[in-house]
């Protein structure tokens, strides 16, 4: 097994300064993160004001802008329900061999049914994400069974993000990288 690097929170910061973006978009090297099999966990306000947690089995971007994260309706019920209700959402990406960490918060998002070729690009993202796993250690049949899409009721949580964190763990996780 090989010693992988971790990443930190001035690695984020430095590649947030140094891309060069519209303030509206996404830089590229984040879209990337974003798709690359990583493991996803939403955050949202239950009707009775409580926190909810569920668990996104992979992520689309489109248009540099748009963040579309794919959940199951009945594993992930408590969140839709709080999104359909007007909660805001936190959504935190984190990939596994590294611990890069980083979390997108939008005051709305909306619940729609996902698109055609939707399901092809999450069970990719959830093999990549075995494979990390994989490389990490994991016996290959615990890591896919971490990363199983299993999933046949999957709808799309959209959102566009308003402001993005790094939660890489070390000092500085937290700090909001500017628009």
């Amino acid at each position: 097994m090989a010693t992988l690097p971790y990443a930190t929170p001035t690695d984020d910061q430095i590649s947030w300064r140094d891309s060069a973006r519209d303030s509206d978009l996404l830089p590229a090297h984040l879209v990337a993160f974003l798709q690359c099999g990583v493991s996803i966990t939403l955050g949202a306000r239950g009707r009775n004001g409580r926190p909810v947690v569920g668990a996104g089995v992979a992520c689309r971007v489109s248009g540099m802008a748009n963040v579309r994260v794919f959940l199951s309706r009945r594993t992930d019920a408590a969140v839709i329900d709080a999104v359909e209700a007007g909660s805001p959402i936190a959504a935190t990406f984190s990939r596994a061999r590294d611990h890069r960490s980083i979390q997108l918060k939008a005051t709305r998002a909306v619940i729609r049914p996902t698109e055609p070729d939707d399901a092809s690009e999450a069970a990719r993202q959830c093999a990549l994400l075995a494979d990390d796993l994989v490389e990490l250690g994991y016996a290959r049949g615990q890591a896919d069974v971490y990363a199983f899409l299993g999933a046949e009721d999957l709808v799309s949580l959209e959102f566009r993000p308003e402001r993005i964190f790094t939660q890489t763990p070390g000092p500085g996780a937290g700090a909001e990288l500017p628009r």
